[in-house]
């Protein structure tokens, strides 16, 4: 695939065309990204330049061909730990109690993508509900991309999406379909999800108002615009009864968005929730941008941050020269935005620098697993373990891919090796880029993988 050759006015169309569209902001970081997109869509409709192609975009399926290129779905099961805990612990036992009269539960996936947060919820739910216990659960994801809803409704799932999920969750709520290798959700967690394409930024929510005792809308805003993200947050509220939690990405924070939500501490995830009473505490996180400041480009983030403090000192002081900006800083923020594509980029590029920078080399290996190319992460993963023996995280890195790669005796040892790296590592530690899960849960879980692959071997 060849990406397009686009000018300045052909871009700023095209990009402007998004905004409007599906309030998706894009500045001039993403433009080798449109540009392959574009030359994708180019290639299947024979557009011969980018203007035939431009005058395309004035038929809905065209756009919504478009929307489908450019929104790629990059998500596996049981994401962001601490939110799966917080949601297991403590916010879904507390509705249930609420509802136990009612036997009501409404929950909303917004942003579903390929449909793994929506039946990560059905199966958290089908493990505090029996499945004959009367209660009336709806479970609604949507999304805007009609590709990513067509692999939801499959329900159909390659090993990728489950570096996130404990063995037995996957043996208990899938089935093997042998012939494409490929695991299956069982019927009683799809029977309740319900898909549905929906626009975040320009249709109104499937719910009426005060409706919805949960929102999951992760991963959606970092793409729009402050605007875009004002509205969607005041129809979210809307739609939320009072005491109703709204789960945004570990990366997104409704600081100069809304103030209409209070912030919950859980564990050790925080989460938003709509007022419950007319002296209810809110609070927010703050953020780096201030009301009127574009988004940093691939350009800024790479000259590091800037001070934007006001200088309401009385004393001049003069400031000393910056110091070089460490690259990792950008390829990690990368990683925890799910950018990997970005990411496993940024990080060659410092590896090309500093070939023996293990951390480089790990982060680089984690986002091409997340990407399914796990052939290229064997290599830097396989460095990364040899420059860092103790790094238990890539160990277990590792001993998935070669998992994946049908390598079993390798992947026993590097789980083996994770396990035990990892179990001299303060056990309430955690690793927010694999998904914040502690180190206590991943050490048991590579023993149990471990033991899983040596008796396939």
């Amino acid at each position: 695939m060849n990406p397009a050759q686009m000018s300045d006015e052909q871009y700023d169309a095209i990009t402007r065309l998004l905004r409007e569209s599906a309030g998706l902001a894009f500045d001039h970081s993403r433009r080798e990204s449109i540009a392959y997109s574009i030359g994708e869509r180019m290639r299947a409709t024979g557009s011969a330049d980018v203007p035939s192609y431009l005058a395309m975009l004035t038929d809905g399926g065209e756009r919504q061909a478009l929307l489908d290129e450019v929104t790629i779905p990059e998500t596996h099961f049981f994401r962001n730990p601490p939110q799966i805990r917080a949601l297991r612990t403590h916010v879904l036992p507390e509705l249930l109690r609420q509802a136990r009269d009612t036997k009501r539960l409404r929950i909303w996936s917004a942003g579903c993508s390929t449909g793994e947060e929506p039946f990560t919820l059905a199966m958290l739910l089908r493990e505090l509900l029996p499945a004959n216990a009367g209660w009336d659960v709806r479970i609604v994801a949507t999304d805007i991309s009609t590709r990513a809803l067509v692999a939801a409704r499959e329900a159909r799932y390659a090993q990728r999406a489950f570096v996130m999920t404990d063995p037995l969750d996957r043996q208990r709520f899938f089935y093997l379909d042998a012939d494409s290798g490929h695991f299956v959700v069982r019927d009683e967690i799809r029977d309740m999800v319900e898909f549905r394409h929906h626009n975040l930024a320009t249709q109104p929510p499937p719910f009426g108002p005060r409706e919805l005792d949960v929102v999951l809308c992760r991963n959606v805003t970092i793409y729009f615009d402050r605007t875009t993200t004002k509205n969607l947050m005041k129809r979210l509220h809307g739609c939320l009864r009072d005491g109703g939690y709204l789960f945004l990405g570990h990366a997104e924070t409704l600081w100069q968005v809304s103030d209409e939500f209070s912030l919950v501490p859980l564990g050790d995830a925080f989460v938003y929730r709509r007022g419950v009473g007319a002296d209810s505490k809110r609070a927010v996180l703050p953020d780096r941008r201030t009301e009127n400041e574009p988004r940093p480009t691939r350009a800024d983030r790479r000259r590091g941050p800037v001070d934007r403090r006001g200088s309401r000192s009385a004393v001049a002081v003069t400031p000393a020269p910056p110091a070089e900006p460490d690259p990792m800083v950008v390829v990690r923020t990368a990683v925890a935005t799910g950018s990997y594509v970005e990411a496993a980029d940024l990080a060659a590029e410092v590896t090309t620098v500093d070939p023996l920078r293990a951390e480089a080399h790990y982060l680089q290996g984690l986002a091409l697993t997340n990407l399914g190319r796990d052939a290229e992460a064997l290599v830097v993963l396989r460095k990364a373990v040899y420059l860092d023996p103790h790094d238990g995280f890539a160990h277990f890195l590792l001993g998935g891919a070669l998992e994946r790669s049908g390598e079993l005796v390798a992947a026993g040892r590097c789980y083996r090796a994770a396990a035990t790296t990892l179990g001299t590592r303060p056990l309430d530690s955690v690793a927010p880029e694999l998904g914040g899960r502690s180190v206590a849960e991943l050490v048991v879980l590579c023993r149990q993988l471990a033991l899983r692959v040596e008796g396939q071997a």
